[in-house]
């Protein structure tokens, strides 16, 4: 305590070793307010347990890069799902362009969160990545057609 003011001071031992690191492993979102939006929309056709499945993408919790490398059980597990809801959704959302398949191994195939949705990158690496692969869909609502 700080005898003139009655403030509460904590001091921090820089050398300690025991400190907390808040270097977060996930990924921040890239994408528009309104298509995170339309993500979120009960008719964009997306359940919440597609959109489970994509924040577990997003926000991975492992330190290894954009790539998820979990079994369906295990992130049925996770999320408190069925590994048959977790393929659907998967599937689902590699169709919409939210999720790419980004390693394979044997018959096991390990996604990624689309560079529009997500990204752990720089600029420069996000320009090139959002470049080479296609904008994201919301299945269930049509895109807008600007008039003229």
């Amino acid at each position: 305590m700080d005898a003139e003011t009655g403030e509460r001071v904590d001091l921090v031992d820089l050398d300690d070793d025991r400190r907390h690191s808040y270097n977060f492993p996930g990924g921040f979102t890239a994408v528009s307010n309104l298509t995170g939006l339309a993500i979120l929309n009960k008719q964009s056709g997306l359940t919440p347990s597609d959109r489970d499945i994509l924040s577990l993408h997003v926000h991975g919790p492992e330190k290894r890069g954009d790539v998820l490398r979990w079994s369906r059980q295990r992130m049925a597990d996770w999320i408190g799902i069925t590994p048959r809801t977790v393929s659907t959704a998967i599937r689902k959302l590699t169709k919409a362009g939210l999720l790419f398949e980004a390693e394979r191994h044997g018959r096991t195939i390990y996604y990624r969160a689309s560079p529009h949705h997500t990204s752990r990158a720089g600029g420069g690496q996000q320009r090139e990545d959002t470049a080479a692969y296609r904008l994201p869909v919301v299945p269930g609502i049509p895109d807008r057609k600007e008039t003229a």
